[in-house]
């Protein structure tokens, strides 16, 4: 049997695979891309591969190649569709879907995506329209109904009864939509402020995420322990000295989920010399390159021949892979703090700022957030209380560690003098005054978190005190996290 002339390729490809080495698999995908090896729909996979390994370049045109293969069906290009959502290409998304039959994937799935991106993109009449009609294709469609209810008051809109309706349909679906329709109900009984019937919507649709994606206590700890692990004085600094680029370019924002981190970023993300922001989970490949987090993992990965600034090279490759050469970028990565040991390290120019927000409204604010990518501790009270100790940990150690290069931002504090802590954000980050970024709510940009709607509304204070209707419910929280006897601070 003849030897097609692209098995090398995609031998090349798969001993640079095993040997976990993106500058040789990329090389070979590169190749097989410039080639045009006839691969059919093996480039769908060859795709993914690039997606998440945060190659956005390559994965774009291994898509075009697998619908060159295809043929260009809708079903492929609906394949597109999902890519530019995945990588951030929301406006391209939108158009694309918007030009494929309305049939494409199915009539609920295709104006979902439409009503979907539109939120996204502050069309919030449009995406109404549209996703109103999703749920009449697909009566109970926890998916559609969730981003539905983000953008109304549903205390006297007569879509609250018609969510209500749709409760036996819901009931029919799998564990995940469901879940996310019971989230959908709690929203309705807080704008009907009915505190009972809305924490029992929202612990219904946690316990039924929680059955799809458990916690592991165990795991979470080791990994902030390990992120604390041997970065003794000094050591960071040693390696600063060695810096070969300039590493300003990124704006680390990070703190608990809904802690206000979507609002600096809007805020920042509002200056002319700042481009964009996202939860871009790009360190994570730092983790992988330098093989842990830890200050042992470094020593040793520099041992071996790696460099701070390897690290940083692939850091920077990988924003301008999401967001273009030019101007600088808000990376709002939750948890970042596990891996602030090598931002530090490897990108000693990029400003470091870490929001809190009171315990007590961070615990409600994450119990009732459905996460699109699943927070496994965000479903159980007890385990919201044992994560945000973690985090607490890390920032004790990273403000000790790093001193000033980390600035501490309360929320409350926040909101009450928005413009003085916007001046000292800007200072951090080696921004000029500008006034765009003190009316952030104007900004036309892409939100993607579950802040969307929030940022575009001027700063205010309905962000303080949301928990306290619910204080009752919250007790497995407070007994963990203050412990049990403790007066909650606030609540006297």
């Amino acid at each position: 049997m003849a030897t097609s002339p692209w098995t090398p390729l995609l031998e090349e490809l798969k001993r640079a695979l095993a040997a976990h080495d993106r500058a040789s698999t990329n090389a070979a995908v590169q190749k097989l891309l410039d080639q045009r090896a006839p691969l059919g729909q093996q480039w769908r996979s060859v795709c993914e591969l690039m997606r998440i390994s945060g190659e956005y370049t390559l994965a774009h045109r291994a898509m075009d190649s697998f619908i060159a293969a295809v043929g260009s069906s809708p079903q492929a290009l609906y394949s597109k569709v999902v890519l530019l959502t995945q990588t951030g290409r929301m406006r391209e998304a939108y158009d694309c879907i918007a030009k494929l039959p309305a049939d494409v994937p199915d009539r609920a799935g295709h104006a979902y995506v439409l009503g979907n991106v539109a939120m996204t993109l502050g069309r919030v009449e449009e995406a109404r329209e549209r996703l109103e009609t999703a749920v009449k294709y697909r009566p109970g469609w926890g998916p559609a109904w969730l981003t539905l209810v983000s953008a109304v008051n549903l205390a006297n809109d007569p879509l609250g009864e018609q969510l209500l309706a749709d409760g036996p349909a819901a009931e029919k679906q799998g564990p995940a939509d469901l879940a996310r329709y019971f989230y959908a109900l709690g929203k309705l009984h807080v704008d009907r402020k009915d505190p009972d019937a809305a924490f029992a919507a929202y612990d219904r649709g946690a316990k039924l995420l929680k059955q799809e994606t458990p916690y592991s206590r165990t795991g979470n700890k080791n990994i902030a322990t390990s992120a604390m692990s041997g970065y003794p004085d000094g050591m960071i600094e040693r390696f600063n000295a060695r810096k070969q680029r300039n590493t300003s370019r990124p704006i680390f924002v990070t703190g608990l989920p809904r802690s206000g981190t979507t609002l600096i970023e809007h805020i920042l993300a509002s200056h002319s010399e700042v481009a964009d922001g996202a939860e871009l989970n790009i360190v994570q490949h730092l983790a992988v390159q330098a093989g842990g987090v830890s200050g042992e993992a470094l020593e040793s990965y520099f041992a071996k021949g790696g460099s701070p600034d390897a690290l940083a090279q692939l850091y920077l490759h990988l924003l301008e892979e999401r967001f273009g050469p030019n101007g600088r970028i808000v990376d709002k990565t939750i948890d970042a703090g596990r891996f602030f040991g090598l931002v530090a390290t490897a990108l000693p120019d990029a400003p470091l700022i870490w929001m809190r927000r009171d315990p007590l409204d961070s615990a409600w604010s994450c119990l009732r957030t459905f996460f699109i990518h699943g927070v496994g501790w965000s479903y159980d009270l007890a385990d919201i209380a044992h994560h945000f100790q973690i985090e607490d940990a890390l920032l004790a150690f990273w403000k000790a560690r790093l001193g000033e290069r980390l600035l501490v931002v309360p929320y409350a504090e926040f909101v009450e003098a928005p413009e003085t802590w916007t001046r000292t954000l800007l200072a951090h980050c080696g921004l000029e005054e500008e006034s765009a970024v003190h009316r952030s709510h104007t900004t036309d940009r892409v939100v993607l978190t579950a802040s969307a709607l929030q940022v575009r509304k001027p700063i205010n204070r309905d962000g303080l005190n949301v928990a306290a209707p619910y204080r009752r419910h919250l007790q497995p929280f407070v007994d963990l996290y203050y412990g049990e006897g403790q007066v909650v601070p606030g609540t006297r």
